[in-house]
């Protein structure tokens, strides 16, 4: 699949930002149970979390839906069940729907106050990341297994 000249592959995870009345917290809260609900019956939906705002004199909510691929999310985001929902959170919000999508490791670095000012991190910065966080745990495995089994290859 191609999102803005990317090929995008793997998990995708979509941060959707929205500013409630603060009179209408409660009622919103109700709404996302129920809009869960229905994503939850989605084709490769994973998961959804929710992020209360700190400040209640401004109150902005952030989703986190999460979808195993590209093309299961644009299902759900185009789907009449979503826009039919959407529709009922008008009354209760102030402002326009702020949506946002992260791939792969982004959002694991990523996770803002406000998402829409954030940038994610360079790909290169994500791979060093990674690689240092992973290879000394599997190295330090792996030479305890050829200590322990003395078959076992050696780690390079």
């Amino acid at each position: 699949m191609e999102h803005e000249g990317k090929s995008i592959t793997g998990p995708v995870t979509t941060l959707i930002t929205r500013e409630i009345k603060p009179d209408r917290m409660n009622d919103f809260e109700e709404w996302v149970k129920g809009i869960y609900q229905v994503v939850k019956g989605f084709e490769g939906f994973l998961g959804a979390d929710l992020i209360r705002p700190r400040d209640h004199s401004h109150p902005e909510y952030v989703v986190v839906l999460r979808f195993d691929e590209y093309e299961h999310l644009r299902a759900w985001m185009g789907s009449t069940e979503r826009e039919e929902w959407l529709k009922r959170s008008k009354e209760m919000t102030v402002g326009e729907l702020n949506i946002q999508e992260a791939h792969g490791f982004e959002p694991w670095f990523t996770l803002p106050d406000h998402p829409h000012t954030q940038v994610a991190p360079a790909k290169y910065k994500t791979v060093i990341l990674t690689i240092l966080a992973l290879y000394p745990p599997l190295l330090a495995l792996s030479t305890f297994l050829a200590f322990v089994l003395p078959g076992w290859p050696r780690p390079l």
